[in-house]
């Protein structure tokens, strides 16, 4: 078994301006990863067959009292057919958004392409193929437990997901796709500069989303892109949200240099689209194998009739252990 987990705090300034109302916040966050900790273990049960488990949680570092909100949670079997994994787990549609963002899913303003992701499901179960020369695919089944029958009648499985996950790694390249559906959800999404989601649609049909992305690692510098999109809702009240995203990084003797370019847009019940568009540029330091410095800053914004954006400046440090 093996006890893991992040420390990560940094100085972060945070600006929100909606029309030329500007608010601003300050103060010390998780910003290149999540603070969290951790347990994994495996059993092996012979003839190539073994037990694995995980359990993670986030923490609060920089607050008196914490939470201990479950990250992802699973235990599961691999062998010679895969893995099968039963648990809270990181979508498909997560793992290909995640995979492409230079800055590595860090909490700063600017990234889009991470604007459609459910980042992980509830009561999943994953099914991972073996490799076969670099490709790999992944099924996953959530189930929401929403109760059906009674009086009203419930029907329809709201809320149960199902996603198809595609992979290949040959080298410097690297390619994932996922497409995921929501049985009857609606589709919210927080445009930059806006400080809680809002929603697009209605609930009385399937969330649908898809994401595809690569990277090319060309030894100086690594290129990466994915493309977004998500839609739900009836004709009544439909809701979509597409991004594009390009990103370099770049190692320079212990700095790695990262960047990230992303335009996008998103339609609100049949309304005028709404164009967005953001970038993050951030520096990390090697002070050890397990241990950086970094600093960080994003800008995102819409051009809604009422204009938003969303500004963040962070420097910090992490440490893995």
């Amino acid at each position: 078994m093996t006890l893991y987990g992040v420390a990560d705090l940094g100085y972060n300034t945070d600006k929100k301006t909606v029309g030329t109302v500007a608010t601003k916040t300050t103060g010390l966050n998780s910003i290149l990863s999540g603070s969290r900790f951790g347990l994994k273990g495996t059993e092996d049960l012979g003839g190539g067959l073994a037990a694995n488990f995980l359990m993670e949680y986030s923490v609060q570092p920089d607050e008196a009292t914490t939470s201990m909100a479950n990250r992802q949670s699973y235990v599961g079997l691999t062998g010679g057919f895969g893995s099968v994994n039963l648990g809270r787990q990181y979508s498909q549609i997560h793992g290909v958004q995640g995979a492409f963002d230079a800055n590595g899913n860090a909490t700063a303003a600017g990234w889009l392409g991470g604007g459609t992701s459910t980042v992980r499901t509830s009561n999943a179960v994953v099914y991972t193929t073996p490799s076969f020369s670099g490709f790999t695919a992944a099924l996953e089944l959530g189930f929401a437990e929403v109760a059906q029958g009674g009086n009203p009648v419930v029907s329809g499985n709201a809320g149960n997901a199902t996603a198809l996950g595609l992979s290949y790694a040959n080298g410097p390249l690297t390619v994932k796709a996922a497409t995921e559906t929501i049985k009857l959800a609606k589709l919210a999404y927080a445009a930059p500069g806006i400080a809680t989601a809002v929603d697009l649609s209605n609930a009385l049909a399937d969330r649908k989303a898809n994401s595809i992305g690569a990277s090319y690692d060309l030894g100086v510098a690594k290129l990466m892109a994915v493309a977004t999109s998500a839609k739900a809702g009836s004709a009544a009240d439909a809701g979509k949200v597409t991004t594009t995203n390009f990103g370099v990084s770049a190692p320079v003797g212990a700095v790695t240099l990262n960047a990230t370019v992303s335009s996008g847009k998103y339609i609100d019940s049949g309304a005028a689209s709404v164009k967005t568009n953001g970038v993050q540029v951030g520096a990390n330091y090697s002070l050890s194998k397990r241990t950086t410095a970094y600093a960080l800053m994003g800008q995102g914004k819409n051009k809604a009739a009422t204009a938003t954006k969303h500004d963040t400046f962070a420097v910090g440090v992490r440490h893995t252990f």
